[in-house]
């Protein structure tokens, strides 16, 4: 296998919502799993999340943006219907990369958005 693969999430407050997502990136065979400026309780999200992909993924959570750290060389990709956003399909997708997803509610923020390398979205 060449490269790696993340998924997290900024801003989510339903811990049932994380717990799928880890569990769908487990499934997928992510790297590793983060939240950024989320409250996840792993007891309450481990009731969608039947992998218990916290015990096989590492998992980093990050209070803000700011203190967001990710391997060096990791491409950071977020997912959202910006206006320059790339069509998911025809992104060629980085072999490092790490992608996150806001809010059920919200976009992710403006400060994400710019951290971010590139942005796709899936139609």
């Amino acid at each position: 296998m060449r490269g790696y693969f993340g998924i997290g999430v900024e801003g989510i407050s339903k811990a049932m919502n994380v717990g799928s997502i880890f569990r769908t990136a487990h499934a997928f065979d992510a790297a590793f799993v983060f939240t950024v400026g989320a409250a996840y309780a792993a007891a309450e999200g481990g009731r969608s999340d039947t992998s218990s992909s916290l015990r096989h993924t590492p998992f980093y959570e990050f209070p803000d943006h700011r203190s967001m750290i990710l391997p060096k060389k990791c491409t950071l990709v977020g997912i959202e219907l910006v206006k320059n956003s790339i069509d998911l399909p025809s992104f060629r997708h980085p072999a490092r990369a790490a992608y996150v997803l806001g809010p059920e509610r919200n976009n992710l923020s403006a400060q994400m958005v710019k951290k971010c390398e590139f942005v796709v979205k899936i139609p």
